[in-house]
């Protein structure tokens, strides 16, 4: 694992870095690439970021943004072209280059150094050439203390991006686990000129008519488990016809099942077009979902995690609201009831 000065010292030597993140890219991936790129493109130093899949509107605010190459857009020639100019691979918010999707698969082919700056927990044997910090609130927050280890003036613009990336993991700090190191990362932010009132307008009080179509069809036919300490709720591929909701904008609907009085832990089955299902597990803090994404073949935070299950959405339910049952019943809270 590297050190923050090691890997600061790696992106300083390089002469071209690409820097990308995982397929549908969200708040805390975008925020940190763009910040990344403002400090450290130069005349000596060219820079890009790439995305797979199109940057959600209520990030395009973001400075540079909307400089942002879309891998999916561009031609196989082109990428082949991109790839070769940049002699650094930079990967934040993964630690996969499968978590890429298309744009992984032709990096794990190309003979080019891939760096990595995550806060996800790692399954498995880590790569060598890794910076991750689990206890983060984000990658954003992990990013923050590479930027400082680098040595170069902090702009006001990088700084934003930077408290976007946080705010976006965090929910606008409100899921931060009595972590106070948080919250002074942010204070920085703002002191370096972050502007936290554009942050707020453009990332959560700019909802689309599609997230609040799907907010609405979700609160009307949610259910409760448990005596109501489980709220979970469908999405099928009609609802996303419908509203032509976004991946990203289907984090606030889940948002919205948790903050019911009572839920402890809420779901959202998404069906998918292969035939697969998309399980989205989230926790107030009492119980770690995780432990469940893990048996489902997924992943993720203790109270933020993930999981694809093979198979219609009625057997997919039955199975995951069983693991998230026994995860309640068997004692398994890792933290008091307040």
């Amino acid at each position: 694992m590297l050190t923050f000065e090691q890997f600061a010292q790696q992106l300083l030597a390089a002469r071209s870095i690409l820097i990308a993140t995982h397929q549908a890219p969200d708040g805390d991936g975008i925020g940190c690439q763009l910040a990344l790129r403002r400090q450290l493109a130069s005349d000596e130093r060219k820079v890009t970021v790439v995305t797979v899949g199109e940057i959600p509107p209520r990030y395009r605010f973001l400075p540079g943004a909307h400089d942002a190459v879309e891998w999916l857009l561009i031609t196989e020639e082109d990428r082949s072209a991109l790839i070769e100019e940049h002699e650094l691979i930079l990967v934040v918010d993964a630690h996969q280059l499968a978590m890429l999707g298309e744009l992984g698969d032709q990096l794990g082919m190309a003979p080019r150094e891939v760096l990595y700056l995550d806060h996800h927990p790692i399954k498995g044997n880590p790569p060598e050439q890794i910076l991750c910090d689990h206890e983060s609130s984000s990658t954003g927050e992990v990013c923050w203390h590479v930027i400082k280890a680098l040595g170069l003036p902090i702009s006001a613009e990088t700084a934003t991006c930077l408290y976007l990336a946080i705010a976006y993991d965090t929910n606008f700090f409100k899921y931060l686990r009595r972590r106070p190191e948080t919250h002074r990362v942010a204070a920085d932010l703002i002191a370096l000129g972050a502007d936290s009132d554009k942050v707020y307008r453009h990332a959560f009080a700019s909802k689309t008519t599609a997230q609040v179509a799907l907010t609405g069809a979700l609160l009307q036919s949610y259910q409760l488990e448990e005596g109501g300490l489980i709220a979970w709720a469908s999405i099928d591929a009609a609802l996303i016809e419908q509203t032509q909701a976004k991946p990203d904008e289907l984090r606030d609907a889940l948002t919205q099942l948790l903050e019911i009085s009572g839920v402890e832990i809420a779901i959202i089955f998404k069906e998918r077009a292969n035939g697969r299902q998309k399980v989205s597990l989230r926790s107030k803090g009492r119980y770690a979902v995780s432990r469940v994404a893990a048996k489902l073949g997924g992943g993720g935070h203790p109270f933020a995690s993930g999981a694809h299950v093979d198979g219609p959405v009625s057997r997919c339910t039955e199975e995951v609201l069983a693991l998230v049952r026994d995860l309640i019943r068997g004692g398994d809270a890792v933290a008091p009831e307040s």
